[in-house]
């Protein structure tokens, strides 16, 4: 039987092109980082814009942290990398 699990997770897992697509696509960085990559002090003005309904898109985990995807912020200035 543990042998049926173990086969069953293995055709449940992402390949590896699947995980290298995904990469290519998602960084997900915090407010502070993406801050900081910003080249700004602190993140306020990133909060502000996010209590005004304005700024870029960012994702919440379960606990209530806030994340950026930052390829999608540098899409969204035009930053080809």
């Amino acid at each position: 039987m543990n042998l049926n699990i173990a086969q069953d997770l293995k055709f449940n897992c992402a390949s590896e092109a699947a995980l290298a697509s995904i990469t290519e696509k998602v960084l997900l960085v915090s407010s502070k980082q993406l801050s900081k990559i910003l080249g700004k002090k602190n993140d306020s003005s990133l909060r502000a814009a996010r209590a005004n309904g304005t700024g870029f898109k960012f994702y919440k985990d379960k606990g209530g942290n806030v994340y950026y995807n930052l390829i999608e912020v540098l899409n969204e200035l035009g930053i080809k990398l």
